[in-house]
């Protein structure tokens, strides 16, 4: 009888160590943007929540995880992060986690990845944001500028925006929008083998800044150019102040000059319409 009750005993209590709870860990992780660094681990268990700490300002519309809602739940606060598994990670499984920061500063996002816990499980993980020290961002900037003396004339002709037809240049003229208060000084268009530069100062009339961030360019038959890139400098105009707007498109037709429409949209919803963009017309063989 007592061998039997001792045998019992120990049969639970081996049961009973076995389905123990995996060690719980606080720990801290540095994330310094560099994408040659593996993304930090973060060992979850179901039934178990999960705290990031971060020094940082949190974009929590840009928070993206794997299985969000159906595997795994995220509730993000202006600094921190709740992880909880809903069901338990297979052996093999790994969740992708990628955090944004709010500031605008480098580094402008960390990645993680979500595997399952072993002999030990993440309830708390302090993420220290390491940012670029002085010296790195002088050593880039250095670099920049040693690239852009670089991309002279000669590496322009290499790159095949020049050909023995040179590029055709041609100007259209001042507009105002009266409604949205904004006007177009007199604009510059230039024509090469396969590309369309349009260059305007813009002056916002209005009593907010306005911000640039997309074009289109439609011709009066309603055909549109496909726009490649659009940047304004300043990124964003303040009011009553000049600002430099550079549209690069792919070149209409041979033969398609004329005037088109382009219309600038801006980042709060705002956009102005130049009506009247002279492009010029470019023969082949012909400057």
């Amino acid at each position: 009888m007592w061998v039997l009750a001792i045998v019992l005993l120990l049969g639970t209590a081996a049961r009973a160590q076995s389905s123990s709870p995996q060690e719980r860990r606080a720990r801290s992780v540095t994330v310094t943007g560099n994408p040659a660094d593996p993304p930090h681990e973060i060992r979850v268990v179901q039934g178990v929540a999960t705290l990031l700490r971060f020094q940082s300002p949190l974009n929590r519309e840009a928070i993206e995880v794997d299985g969000r809602g159906t595997r795994i739940t995220v509730d993000a606060g202006d600094r921190s992060l709740f992880l909880e598994p809903l069901l338990e990670l297979g052996s093999t499984e790994r969740l992708a986690l990628r955090v944004s920061f709010a500031d605008g500063k480098a580094p402008a996002e960390a990645m993680f990845v979500l595997v399952p816990a072993s002999s030990e499980v993440d309830t708390r993980i302090d993420v220290i944001r390491l940012e670029p020290s002085e010296a790195t961002c002088q050593t880039e900037l250095l670099a920049l500028k040693a690239l852009c003396r670089a991309m002279g004339p000669l590496e322009f002709a290499r790159a095949g925006y020049l050909d023995e037809t040179g590029v055709k240049t041609t100007s259209f003229e001042f507009y105002r929008d009266e409604a949205g208060g904004f006007e177009a000084e007199r604009g510059v268009s230039h024509l090469g083998p396969g590309w369309l530069l349009l260059d305007v100062r813009i002056i916002n009339g209005s009593s907010q800044p306005w911000a640039p961030q997309g074009a289109t360019l439609t011709s009066k038959a309603g055909r549109q150019v496909t726009v490649r890139a659009m940047t304004a400098i300043p990124e964003a105009i303040p009011s009553g102040q000049k600002g430099r707007i550079l549209v690069e498109a792919e070149a209409p037709p041979k033969g398609a000059g004329g005037e088109y429409v382009l219309e600038l949209g801006g980042k709060d919803g705002r956009s102005f319409s130049i009506p009247a963009v002279r492009v010029p017309t470019k023969v082949e063989g012909k400057p």
